[in-house]
């Protein structure tokens, strides 16, 4: 008697990537499907064992794609992955269920490692990126702002700063 082939769903808008992660995953031994927006997502049947999300789905949000797959599959486990990582989508996904968040570009071995990597593992370092005091800053403030709804004025509150003083950090965060 064999045992099934886990099932993964890659969802991506990236068309090239997409299919890049099917065949190297099918290859892997995966049952693979893909959907590049949240439609496509919903028109898949059945569950799945595992899930690669890109954070971003043309103009849908991966973090919608993880609860619509949570909701079908309660024990699927999660990557999510990103060519914009912050630590406040970061938190999110988390908190959504992903197990991890993996910033591109990535291998096919790094998304399955961390596809199966037991909870009890190292944890998968912090990318340089993130180890800049100014960058922490920011990442907090996006954080906090999200947290809050973007409320400006109630986030400024609990950040302990000026409401006029959150607008000029953002300002500086956001390229013109």
């Amino acid at each position: 008697m064999t045992e099934a082939a886990p099932s993964l769903v890659v969802v991506e808008d990236d068309h090239r990537f997409a299919e890049t992660l099917r065949a190297e995953f099918q290859h892997l031994g995966y049952r693979v499907e893909t959907a590049s927006c949240l439609a496509d997502l919903e028109a898949l049947r059945g569950s799945f064992d595992y899930a690669v999300i890109d954070l971003r789905i043309g103009r849908d949000s991966g973090l919608d794609a993880i609860e619509r797959i949570r909701e079908r599959s309660p024990r699927v486990r999660i990557v999510v992955l990103t060519g914009y990582s912050s630590i406040a989508t970061a938190v999110q996904a988390t908190k959504l269920g992903a197990v991890n968040y993996l910033a591109k570009p990535v291998d096919v071995d790094t998304i399955e490692r961390a596809l199966r990597a037991d909870p009890e593992d190292e944890p998968i370092p912090i990318p340089e990126q993130f180890q800049s005091l100014a960058r922490h800053e920011r990442e907090y403030i996006e954080y906090v702002l999200a947290e809050c709804d973007g409320n400006i004025s109630r986030a400024a509150r609990r950040l302990g700063i000026h409401r006029q003083s959150l607008q000029r950090k953002l300002r500086k965060y956001t390229p013109r």
